[in-house]
């Protein structure tokens, strides 16, 4: 599929991996019964300069630092947002598929476009291959045939552009997807949802992949200011110590267990500033959210009217592709009896070349029209 194959190329699905392992470690973290790695302290204390009456202290001590009320738990919750927000990367998957999509339609439109010019051409060689027997044979003049030429070259001039085109979009396809096949543009639009734009926008808002990431980027943005106001202060430690020691020169030896409770006092200076960073990242969620909805809303109704153009524009083009295809049967069945001359036959090769173009360029568009619809509401191809 090339919407995987272009996924596998994404950098969002290359670093997924690894923010997976990092969203893992910081689970196992928050379900410590401790908030950080534990310290080792030495001391050492003498009186050598204030007489060396013999006084020896040595004191070895471990400090393990200890979570305060809540914040265990609130890590724990800013984890699990974190771990739904990372998993609704179906967002950036959509947003990908509609890249897929266009590139896919820009390819299809290359080639028919190069299928028309290669037609064209064809045709006009044909009609210089006309022309120059009915000059050898007397029935035209000589002018006929360097006007045929020259219309030949020009369709020769059409096709070379056009193949550039197409190996120019086949070449970003491929730096997309990574594929060298082109994917089917055709997709099947969801008639259920076609008739208001207002109700199809309403009826996918609840499990589109976008806005669902945003409220998850909400789910986030709530539990790290959960986190920020039950974190007011540093972690406490609690230590236990040994102490060796030795009152004076000739005196035994003295071991005493010690055991200590840092609790860090709290301040304004500490936390004002994560405090407002956590609220303004709410904030920006919470407006993100909001916009969401709105554009979905108004992507819903703008491939709504996209597609009801593009029917339309279809209808008009086939009209117009089968009035100009009698026409050109017509005049070149005239010109074959001499009852035309050749730029009435050339004009009329034309208008139907342009008038096929036109035909294929709105049948493309139209099934664009429906990956679009499609795309505004959610449905990945």
């Amino acid at each position: 599929m090339a919407l995987d194959a272009a996924w596998a190329l994404h950098p969002a699905s290359r670093a997924y991996g690894n923010r997976s392992a990092e969203l893992e470690a910081r689970a196992r973290a928050a379900q410590s019964f401790v908030s950080g790695s534990p310290s080792v302290g030495l001391a050492h204390r003498t009186d050598v300069l204030s007489g060396d009456a013999g006084l020896r202290e040595y004191e070895a001590e471990v400090a393990i630092p200890l979570w305060n009320p809540g914040v265990r738990g609130a890590t724990q919750n800013q984890v699990i947002a974190d771990v739904s927000a990372l998993a609704w990367q179906k967002a950036e998957r959509l947003k990908l598929a509609g890249e897929v999509r266009e590139a896919a339609a820009q390819v299809a439109l290359a080639r028919a476009e190069r299928e028309g010019a290669a037609r064209k051409h064809l045709e006009a060689t044909e009609l210089v291959n006309d022309v120059e027997r009915r000059v050898k044979a007397g029935e035209t003049a000589r002018v006929d045939a360097l006007q045929a030429r020259a219309g030949a070259q020009q369709a020769q001039s059409q096709l070379v552009q056009s193949d550039a085109m197409l190996l120019r979009v086949v070449g970003q396809w491929r730096a997309l997807t990574g594929q060298s096949q082109v994917a089917d543009l055709k997709e099947t639009p969801p008639y259920a949802l076609t008739q208001d734009p207002a109700v199809s926008a309403q009826a996918v808002q609840s499990e589109h992949s976008a806005l669902q990431a945003a409220q998850a980027q909400v789910n986030s943005a709530q539990a790290r200011l959960a986190l920020a106001e039950a974190d007011r202060r540093d972690p406490m430690a609690l230590g236990v110590g040994v102490t060796r020691e030795r009152a004076a020169a000739g005196a035994g030896l003295d071991t005493s267990l010690r055991f200590a409770l840092r609790i860090p006092l709290g301040g304004d200076s500490r936390n004002a500033a994560r405090l407002a960073a956590a609220r303004a990242e709410l904030d920006a969620a919470h407006g993100q959210a909001d916009a969401a909805i709105r554009q979905i809303h108004t992507d819903v109704a703008s491939a709504h009217a996209d597609l009801d153009a593009a029917r339309r524009q279809e209808a008009l083009a086939t009209q117009r592709a089968t009035l100009s295809t009698q026409m050109q049967e017509l005049v070149a069945k005239s010109h074959r009896l001499g009852e035309s001359d050749l730029p009435t036959r050339m004009r009329a090769d034309n208008e139907k070349f342009d008038a096929d173009l036109s035909l294929a360029r709105a049948r493309i568009a139209l099934q664009r029209a429906i990956s679009q619809l499609n795309q505004s509401l959610g449905m990945l191809p």
